[in-house]
């Protein structure tokens, strides 16, 4: 029994030494919490359609790739713009986050970024069409802990089709 025991204790040793977490570990990480909090503050700002309260979670510098077919990065009015052009033309915007996830650099070495995976639903004003859509979006944070990057990943072009479409 000792000799079992002797044979099994180097992979032992492995499994509780894994167990144990590394600086890797994003749940120590006050950076990601932080940056994740302000995440989840825009998303819900954008919910209630605030813009004036979203605008300091910001970074004027920011950088934002929009969702749409052919579009090219956008500054800081170019994001503002479209996150009002999407508040005044949809009512009841929804955003059931499936999943939030801390982000790693090129390395694999968590960074305090942000990516979450979800589903948005929204009722355009004109039409009264219903849109649904899954999406995935990646926060990216300056020192500041403001969004500097924000990249969107969603059929917005096939939703916009479906919002203005006549059901006839």
């Amino acid at each position: 029994m000792k000799k079992i025991f002797l044979l099994c204790l180097p992979f032992l040793t492995v499994i509780l030494f894994s167990c144990q977490g590394t600086d890797n570990d994003p749940k120590p990480n006050l950076k990601y919490q932080k940056n994740l909090s302000t995440a989840k503050k825009f998303f819900e700002l954008f919910l209630t359609e605030d813009l004036d309260a979203q605008i300091p979670l910001i970074c004027p510098g920011v950088t934002h790739y929009p969702p749409f077919y052919g579009s090219e990065p956008g500054n800081y009015d170019a994001f503002v713009a479209a996150g009002k052009g999407w508040m005044d033309n949809f009512d009841e915007i929804t955003y059931n986050a499936e999943v939030w996830l801390a982000g790693t650099d090129s390395l694999g070495v968590f960074d305090g970024s942000v990516r979450t995976y979800g589903s948005w639903s929204a009722k355009n004003s004109n039409t009264g069409n219903m849109i649904q859509n899954r999406a995935y979006h990646s926060f990216e944070f300056n020192d500041a802990g403001q969004i500097h990057e924000l990249r969107d990943y969603f059929d917005a072009s096939g939703a916009m089709n479906a919002a203005l479409v006549s059901e006839e």
